[in-house]
């Protein structure tokens, strides 16, 4: 059942603002060469931000509170919400 539905968004983009927060050190975002890249060029078609934060790993917004939510406030504000 996880593969229909996953297969029902292969292949399509993100057409909302978006906004990627990660920690700088979460190994994650290295783990397939190419793939961060990739997804501020195609797969989010309206990437307002794209933000690795010094100092934090997988848990960004625990380790680095005041950075997160500085920069979800100047995503939001780009997108015209707040």
């Amino acid at each position: 059942m996880l593969n229909n539905e996953m297969q029902l968004f292969a292949g399509r983009s993100i057409d909302v603002p978006s906004c990627f927060i990660s920690g700088k050190q979460d190994w994650g975002t290295y783990q397939r060469a190419g793939a961060f890249e990739a997804m501020q060029r195609s797969a989010c078609t309206k990437m307002l931000g794209c933000h690795l934060v010094d100092g934090a790993g997988h848990w960004v917004q625990q380790e680095q509170p005041a950075a997160v939510s500085r920069l979800l406030l100047d995503f939001l504000a780009k997108a015209g919400v707040a």
